[in-house]
């Protein structure tokens, strides 16, 4: 059962984080430092996704 809680702490946690990322704005940062923002944004999605999977097995 704490496990279940800790993991929908987890995915809340990262779901707030990607909000945070796509919240910055795109037009002050290089594109070198949009590439590594897309790829934090697709890591904590894809984290998200499995502790939803993980979640519902």
């Amino acid at each position: 059962m704490t496990d279940k809680v800790e993991v929908r702490r987890n995915i809340e946690r990262y779901e707030t984080e990607i909000t945070k990322w796509l919240a910055l704005s795109r037009g002050l940062i290089s594109r070198d430092e949009m590439m590594l923002v897309d790829k934090k944004i697709n890591q904590l999605k894809e984290w998200s996704k499995n502790l939803r999977n993980l979640l519902h097995a």
